[in-house]
């Protein structure tokens, strides 16, 4: 079974952190599917090795409104990052990774609920070319954006869809919408978990992850920042390390939560931590 909920189950932890060496300013981290495929594939291998049960392919950003003017396709990026991904996993499980579009939806934005369906649904088609054992939407604000990405997904294949929020210090989204709100959408609209991620260190999200659990019976997925962001001398680093990291979760295991990984500046250092604490 790919979505197990009774054991715990390990995701991976950041991408982009851990290819920040190899982009230049303003590349997306996607490109490097096509351009740098052995790079991605060993990010792959290092989660896999640190306890990692499944990964997530780097398509976070592989949606059309993010690769205009970078001279790639979303198939073209798409396709790549799911046959690096399954190259590194081998039989093992892989998830296609979709975060927002980068833009707003009517009245807020431009975009059109229908060209937004249109959008993630162009990636869906791209990624079932590939052998994909479930789908992550992660990192959305917008309830309205994630609507249309799950009906999108939904309407072109039945694998698993897991869609997890990010959340402000003050347990909102950006979009002002509570934990509560959040689950009880997408638990109507026929996600098969639900979470955070991003935005947050582990001991800002506990209170997030104690709302997840009062407001919905389905599994639940946290992925928290390695802490806050500190901008040092031009770099973004966080504030605390694979061991604290551990510990924080562990608190988040006590309140029955299965599921774990790590977003923003985690490596598979924090994978390792948080496997070894937990098992």
């Amino acid at each position: 079974m790919i979505l197990d909920k009774e054991n715990f189950t390990f995701f991976d932890g950041a991408m982009g952190t851990m290819l920040q060496q190899h982009l230049t300013p303003g590349q997306p981290p996607e490109i490097l599917n096509l351009t740098k495929p052995d790079v991605i594939i060993e990010v792959h291998r290092a989660y896999i090795q640190a306890g990692s049960d499944i990964i997530t392919a780097n398509t976070f950003g592989a949606i059309e409104t993010k690769l205009k003017g970078t001279g790639y396709s979303v198939e073209e990026v798409v396709q790549a990052a799911l046959a690096n991904a399954r190259q590194a996993a081998g039989d093992g499980p892989v998830a296609l990774d979709m975060g927002p579009t980068g833009e707003f939806i009517e009245p807020l934005g431009d975009l059109s609920y229908e060209e937004v369906y249109s959008l993630y649904a162009r990636q869906i088609k791209a990624a079932l070319t590939q052998k994909i054992d479930l789908v992550l939407l992660e990192t959305f604000f917008d309830l309205t954006e994630a609507k249309a990405a799950i009906e999108a997904v939904k309407n072109h294949c039945s694998l698993p869809v897991i869609c997890t929020f990010t959340f402000q210090n003050k347990g909102k989204t950006l979009m002002g919408k509570d934990v509560q709100s959040v689950a009880t959408s997408l638990e109507e609209w026929g996600v098969d978990a639900v979470g955070a991620n991003c935005s947050l260190g582990p001991n800002e999200m506990l209170p997030i992850a104690e709302s997840f659990v009062a407001s919905t019976k389905l599994p639940i997925l946290i992925q928290p920042n390695a802490g806050l962001p500190k901008l040092v001398n031009g770099e973004t680093l966080y504030d605390i390390s694979p061991e604290e990291f551990s510990t924080s979760i562990k608190d988040m295991a006590k309140l029955g939560i299965k599921w774990f990984g790590g977003c923003c500046g985690t490596t598979p250092d924090f994978i390792r931590a948080i496997k070894e604490s937990l098992t």
